[in-house]
């Protein structure tokens, strides 16, 4: 249950953007000790959202690389999905990035996405489709960590992403974020069924049962978990296993 629980810590200037309350930690800022909890606690994937620009992650390659000693996949994003040139994308590759994900650039350049496609590989790049909605009336895309709404239809992107056949779909309702309140459940099973990949259920996790939705009615493959576990509330290891009785323990 441990690897379909992925983990995700928030990096801004080479540190954890809020401190985290993880047990023993000597520094709760650095994402590498919290990195290591995690990875002994049974996760096997880390998404590492990194808010700086391309231009100021010079620190990057250097951090992967310890990240890399953990023995954690690393899913890497920066910029809230903005891709850089295939020769940058290289340079976090073959630091110990597993692969890198793609938002904001799938809807303002999408030629940009298809090119480093040919260059890296589909299974390099991770689609990720933040958006803002509800089924009836449909979700939109919003690009630039949020800042920046659209009327680009989300399950249009999730489609070309499919097209791509990039390694996996991360499927965001950003109106859950830090609500607790579980996952759009109908947004991960229609981002599933129109690109025909991987999806990462993400936004609004807050309890084990919800996970369990997620991966048992919302065609999730892995599910997402950042502010749960990063205060300390929620162990990886606790959400996977009050995961596994839910979902193999006839828990309702």
């Amino acid at each position: 249950m441990a690897r379909q629980v992925i983990p995700c810590i928030d990096v801004c200037d080479g540190v954890a953007t809020d401190p985290s309350e993880v047990p023993g930690l000597s520094d709760p800022l650095d994402v590498v000790g919290i990195a290591t909890s995690y990875a002994h606690d049974g996760a096997d994937q880390l998404f590492l959202d990194v808010f700086d620009p391309w231009t100021a992650v010079d620190y990057l390659p250097d951090l992967l690389r310890e990240l890399g000693k953990t023995g954690l996949e690393l899913l890497v994003s920066v910029q809230h999905g903005v891709l850089p040139s295939p020769a940058e994308c290289t340079q976090l590759l073959s630091a110990g990035a597993a692969a890198l994900s793609v938002s904001t650039s799938m809807v303002e350049e999408p030629d940009r996405v298809a090119n480093a496609v040919r260059h890296l590989g589909g299974q390099r790049l991770i689609g990720v489709v933040n958006s803002s909605g509800e089924r009836r009336r449909g979700w939109r895309v919003l690009v630039h960590g949020g800042a920046t709404r659209t009327t680009v239809d989300a399950l249009t992107v999730a489609q070309r992403f499919g097209e791509l056949h990039v390694r996996a779909l991360l499927a965001n309702n950003v109106d859950r974020e830090g609500t607790g309140i579980g996952y759009d459940l109908e947004l991960t099973r229609a981002t599933a069924r129109v690109s025909q990949l991987p999806v990462i259920a993400s936004g609004g996790a807050g309890s084990a049962e919800q996970l369990a939705d997620a991966l048992r009615s919302g065609d999730a493959t892995h599910v997402l978990v950042n502010k749960v576990v990063h205060s300390g509330r929620e162990t990886v290891s606790s959400l996977s296993e009050s995961l596994y009785q839910h979902l193999h323990g006839g828990a309702d």
